[in-house]
């Protein structure tokens, strides 16, 4: 879902006959330019609403989806945005949490995005490697990967499953139109 925001143009009351002239000058010169002379008014963008999410019905959509996965074998992620935010498909305007399963002795592949990552370890023990360091944890644990830093985690248990909750600055980073993410090659 996207939205555009809708913008009450107050340029007519400012912009005359000579400025006309001379706004149309510059922008035929320069290919793939628009002047604005005075910020247009725009409306609020709607409410985002409180919310709960209910962790067991996450957990086992998380865990129907690991079952299969041709991507990620054992490996399933759930981003959660509010329709209300439009483009940035975040929870709110800047921010989007998700979480991520990882099967006994599952790992996730190796990427990197330029968005940051603030990781709750929900359930589980393993590690990530960030930038090429690793980060052991367990549950209850918070590791932080920073944009642009290839990482991957890993499921050390051959038992039990593991759970990260994250929050990303994805919705921002949307927003400006400079979100990106790149697989990287196994290690």
């Amino acid at each position: 879902m996207s939205k555009t925001l809708q913008r009450i143009d107050k340029q007519s009351e400012i912009i005359k006959d000579k400025a006309k002239e001379i706004i149309k000058e510059i922008e035929n010169e320069t290919e793939d330019l628009k002047i604005v002379a005075f910020m247009e008014h725009t409306t609020p963008p709607p409410q985002v609403s409180p919310k709960v999410i209910k962790f067991n019905k996450i957990l086992e959509l998380l865990r129907l989806l690991a079952i299969d996965n041709p991507i990620e074998k054992g490996v399933a992620k759930v981003m959660l945005y509010s329709p209300s935010t439009g483009r940035s498909r975040g929870l709110t305007p800047t921010m989007m949490p998700g979480f991520q399963y990882l099967s006994p002795n599952a790992k996730t592949k190796p990427h990197s995005h330029n968005m940051a990552s603030i990781y709750l370890v929900v359930k589980g023990k393993g590690y990530s490697v960030v930038g090429g360091k690793k980060l052991d944890w367990e549950e209850g644990d918070v590791f932080v990967v920073p944009a642009n830093m290839v990482h991957y985690h890993v499921n050390v248990s051959e038992t039990e499953e593991a759970i990260l909750f994250d929050v990303t600055d994805s919705g921002l980073l949307e927003n400006l139109g400079i979100l990106e993410f790149k697989e990287e090659e196994e290690e």
